[in-house]
């Protein structure tokens, strides 16, 4: 191998740990923000299909308000704080079609933060707390006739109280596969708002 090849070869090496360094600085920096991780985290799945082949973009302002909470940390926040949780999953085609209304509307009224409670991987350790302490709020599976807890689901709380809740979209929106309408937009922001507007009193 000549000084030339080798040469080469360290430099392809320094620029892939380079590309390598970047790519996990970028990672940690999505990461530890919850606005930037939760815009990167839907964001992600707009060009993939789901298998009828039908594809949901979102799209996600910077300022998004989002924070992320896990375990314990869900139980607390329901029972102490203020502010909006909304348990979602960024696949769910519901979650994929309320979340921009509910981000806005949360905007508009100066709530914040939105507490994401992301239930594929945040619910494993109070998944029987939870629904224990959920369960005047959660819909009965038809099959087992079971609690679920169903998605979206979102809650309004003022000072660890539960001021209302509310599941999915609208009745008349029954393809989450075709976006809402103007009026079905308007007609569950309008739900949003009016909670919002009891957690102001």
């Amino acid at each position: 191998m000549t000084d030339k090849m080798k040469k080469n070869i360290k430099r392809i090496i320094i620029i892939i740990g380079t590309i390598c360094l970047l790519l996990m600085i970028f990672a940690i920096i999505v990461i530890s923000n919850d606005n930037l991780h939760f815009k990167f985290d839907y964001e992600s799945l707009n060009h993939i299909p789901y298998e009828n082949g039908r594809k949901i973009p979102v799209s996600i302002p910077l300022s998004n308000n989002i924070k992320y909470i896990e375990g314990k940390e869900i139980l607390e926040t329901l029972k102490n704080k203020t502010g909006i949780v909304y348990f979602g999953y960024n696949s769910c085609p519901w979650c994929r079609n309320v979340i921009g209304i509910l981000i806005e509307t949360a905007k508009e009224n100066q709530i914040k933060p939105i507490y994401y409670v992301d239930i594929h991987h945040a619910i494993d350790d109070v998944k029987e707390e939870l629904k224990e302490y959920l369960k005047d709020y959660l819909r009965v599976d038809e099959e087992t006739g079971e609690k679920v807890l169903a998605v979206p689901d979102v809650y309004f709380i003022k000072n660890g109280r539960i001021i209302g809740h509310h599941i999915s979209t609208v009745k008349s929106y029954k393809n989450p596969y075709k976006g809402m309408n103007e009026e079905q937009k308007q007609e569950l922001k309008n739900i949003y708002q009016e909670i919002i507007e009891e957690m102001k009193k």
